[in-house]
């Protein structure tokens, strides 16, 4: 049976003045799928998101989501796509239940149950100001506000902003159990490898220059003999 293609990068070419980000880059991503854009920091990997989202038009080729130009995305498919970026929530004199209930109208597939449930994770009162929260906490609000939208695609730009290595477990896990049994596809972006071994199923590895290496997790470690980190720090250091 054909696979739904949900993201479709063709002949994607990204420069920076003379410095070449992405050269001739082909990839798809599929409804269901977890895809993981993996690179250590400054490699071009919030580039990407940002070209998926449309904040920026490549130098050349092109990039489709759900069928339509990513530079051009319709209403209608912006409202499929839950994003997470860099920074954190604007309206942070709020409390977290104030801010659960501003962003609330804006999403017609808002589940406040969710969004409590990552706030819950963190042990935090709902009568909390943002701004008084710790870096760590600010994120975990942020990802219940993202995850809340119950959107189709999910595109998580270092979702470990903040987290220490026990939340960011928690989350992962979180993460696990919230698309299990759905169609949710989900893009994440990570220079924390540890976390990711058992959770995505395709990936890429990106270096600078433009080097990209595709693969699925499965086969990525079936060719090592060492464990998923080691492996990966192994292949990067080639470059």
């Amino acid at each position: 049976m054909a696979r739904n293609k949900i993201i479709e990068i063709k002949n994607l070419s990204h420069n920076y003045g003379k410095h070449p980000i992405y050269q001739n880059l082909n990839l798809d991503i599929y409804k269901g799928s977890i895809f993981g854009l993996l690179g250590k920091n400054g490699v071009g990997k919030s580039t990407l998101i940002n070209i998926l989202m449309g904040y920026i038009k490549p130098t050349q080729g092109e990039c489709l989501i759900f069928s339509e130009s990513s530079y051009n995305l319709s209403a209608n498919s912006k409202k499929k796509i839950a994003l997470l970026h860099e920074g954190f929530i604007t309206y942070d004199y709020m409390t977290i239940e104030q801010i659960e209930k501003f962003f609330a109208p804006f999403y017609q597939l808002w589940n406040k149950k969710i969004f409590y449930e990552l706030v819950d994770l963190m042990g935090l009162h709902y009568t909390q100001k943002i701004n008084s929260l710790s870096f760590g906490q600010k994120s975990q609000v942020v990802l219940g506000c993202l995850f809340a939208q119950n959107a189709e695609l999910l595109i998580l730009d270092d979702y470990s902003m903040g987290l220490d290595a026990g939340y960011r477990r928690l989350f992962i896990d979180y993460l696990k159990e919230y698309i299990n049994n759905t169609d949710k596809t989900v893009l994440i972006t990570s220079h924390v490898m540890s976390d990711l071994e058992k959770l995505i199923d395709d990936m890429v590895i990106v270096q600078k220059g433009g080097i990209i290496h595709k693969d699925t997790m499965q086969n990525f470690n079936k060719n090592s003999t060492t464990n998923f980190e080691d492996n990966f720090l192994n292949f990067v250091g080639k470059y």
